[in-house]
């Protein structure tokens, strides 16, 4: 995976964005579990978050897991994270450097994510129908020192004796590029901003067992013959 550099304004506003969308908040604790009972297929999912757009994402589905509909964030809103039970955020910043980031709130959709180990397959889908498969490759989770300051440094709980400021971390996640990556906050301590996961996935090459049928049927085509 290529390193993208990233320029001195973003790295700013990169560093306010890892305090910004998880500061801490008055927990409302939603069912998301109940909304996950009754999964539907990749191909209903597809169906459901469909609105014409090739180029927006609209849906991330993991088989068993979640299927969420995407929404993005608004016109020079960083920080923006939607509060909608079972709905995830787009991370425009993410997109600059060759990225995708989905975000959530830890006590919203974002408690799926733990739900998400290495080697899942994550679907993407756009708002024509086309999806997008991802496999995880990296699952990365991080304490953060000062969970409420801007300048706060990372340690990551798999290697206790490393220690990352906010810079560092956005280099490892988002500026790795041609990634998806998923970030919520990790609840600890009665602290729901104690830490944060990181979920890093690599385009892949994916047949389901059910194949996604393709936003034109085969009826569609039959008639044009």
């Amino acid at each position: 995976m290529k390193k993208i550099v990233l320029r001195p304004a973003t790295i700013l506003i990169a560093i306010l964005l890892l305090q910004m969308v998880f500061a801490p908040v008055s927990l409302v604790l939603a069912d998301t579990q109940s909304n996950q009972t009754q999964l539907l297929s990749l191909n209903s999912f597809v169906s459901s978050v469909q609105n014409s757009n090739p180029s927006q994402i609209t849906g991330i589905y993991v088989q068993n897991v979640m299927a969420f509909p995407v929404v993005q964030q608004p016109s020079s809103q960083a920080g923006y994270v939607s509060t909608q039970n079972s709905i995830v955020t787009q991370f425009g910043l993410a997109s600059d450097y060759g990225s995708i980031g989905i975000l959530a709130h830890n006590y919203l959709a974002g408690a799926q994510f733990f739900n998400i180990m290495n080697g899942s397959i994550i679907s993407l889908v756009y708002g024509n129908g086309h999806v997008e498969y991802y496999k995880v490759t990296i699952v990365k989770q991080y304490q953060a020192l000062s969970p409420n300051s801007v300048y706060s440094q990372f340690i990551n709980l798999a290697q206790p004796d490393v220690t990352l400021s906010s810079t560092d971390l956005f280099y490892q996640t988002y500026g790795l590029g041609n990634v998806l990556v998923l970030q919520t906050c990790i609840l600890a301590n009665n602290d729901p901003s104690w830490g944060r996961l990181f979920i890093i996935a690599e385009p892949f090459e994916y047949l389901p067992v059910a194949p996604v049928r393709s936003p034109i049927s085969e009826n569609d085509i039959s008639l044009r013959l």
